[in-house]
């Protein structure tokens, strides 16, 4: 009896599961291809709310076409939110962003797109924070910076649009953002989860990274508001100039920006290419042209590729080695 009852249990646990996965593929297909990836990230994540806003995207997009007035098309890759593009009743292209309702990084992302106010970055066309929905300009003709070439070329980009991006934080308004101080803590939660260096981060990375964080934040250098992911892209161009999309918005000093520029050099550059003679000369020109100690670029290049391997698995229960290697690398650069 037990048995009998134990094997129609996870039958039912089977029948539900497959029936959510093609409900929600039914449901999305009039507007878009749902990924199975983006679908079992965001029910890994979000768990019993995430099913939810998965089955109640299509409406939630259908909803905000009548009030907005714009038809939505196919969305772009998709990771964390859904992300379409879309066109307005005049033409107008523009992009749909739709998040959980009160999810705190998505609030970030849109009240430093606010600060910003256009400046080196896209604009807020219209918005409903509460329902975590927002319509964005959109860059045209769009392409990212990672196929810019030569290397320096994207160099005194990115150096440039720092410079417009850059600016301070009142001190009325930097309640609203993390700081890089609460972003280290990461550090504490990992050593929570995995006591004794139990876990798959070497020992010496995980203590250089944690000290930098420490000593960094320590110097109290001039604060601003900071991107927060501004990698290769996370930059596209438009008739504006090159503008920035998809900020984290997190108050720090302006040297710990390269940090996402510069922690993924593996990936960066093509197979076999001489990873830290490239890395080398790109923190030079940054250091050149923006004022940086080299040497603090690159700690924070360091310390940003390690503790993205924390996130990687505090958000995903993700380890690559790659990663690791990065790090290393980053590890054996000398000026």
């Amino acid at each position: 009896m037990c048995s009998y009852k134990s094997t129609s249990d996870v039958e039912d646990r089977v029948f539900w599961w497959v029936s959510l996965y093609f409900g929600i593929l039914a449901l999305c297909w009039y507007t878009c291809i749902v990924n199975e990836e983006f679908v079992k990230k965001i029910i890994s994540l979000r768990g019993d709310v995430g099913k939810k806003w998965l089955k109640n995207l299509p409406e939630i997009i259908k909803q905000y076409e009548q009030k907005w007035d714009i038809v939505v098309s196919p969305p772009f890759n998709l990771s964390y939110n859904y992300v379409a593009p879309a066109k307005t009743s005049s033409g107008e292209s523009v992009v749909l962003k739709i998040s959980f309702p009160r999810n705190t990084e998505f609030i970030s992302e849109i009240e430093a797109l606010r600060f910003f106010n256009g400046n080196a970055a896209i604009k807020i066309l219209r918005e409903d924070l509460e329902n975590g929905v927002v319509l964005l300009e959109r860059a045209e003709p769009g392409e990212r910076l990672r196929n810019i070439s030569p290397d320096s070329k994207q160099i005194s980009i990115v150096s440039e649009v720092l410079k417009k991006l850059h600016k301070l934080i009142p001190k009325d308004m930097a309640f609203s953002f993390p700081t890089i101080s609460d972003w280290a803590k990461a550090f504490e939660r990992y050593k929570e989860k995995f006591p004794k260096s139990s876990g798959p981060v070497p020992k010496w990375m995980f203590d250089k990274a944690e000290s930098i964080f420490k000593e960094y934040i320590k110097d109290k250098k001039e604060q601003v508001l900071l991107h927060g992911d501004l990698h290769s892209d996370n930059i596209l161009s438009s008739q504006r100039g090159w503008l920035i999309i998809d900020p984290k918005g997190v108050i720090g000093e302006r040297e710990f920006e390269l940090g996402a520029y510069l922690r993924n050099p593996i990936y960066d550059y093509p197979k076999g290419s001489n990873y830290k003679k490239l890395e080398s000369q790109r923190i030079i020109q940054f250091s050149q042209r923006l004022g940086f100690d080299k040497e603090r670029i690159l700690d924070w290049a360091f310390a940003c590729g390690v503790i993205s391997i924390l996130w990687f698995l505090e958000d995903e229960d993700e380890f690559k080695n790659i990663y690791v290697q990065n790090a290393e690398l980053l590890n054996e650069i000398r000026f």
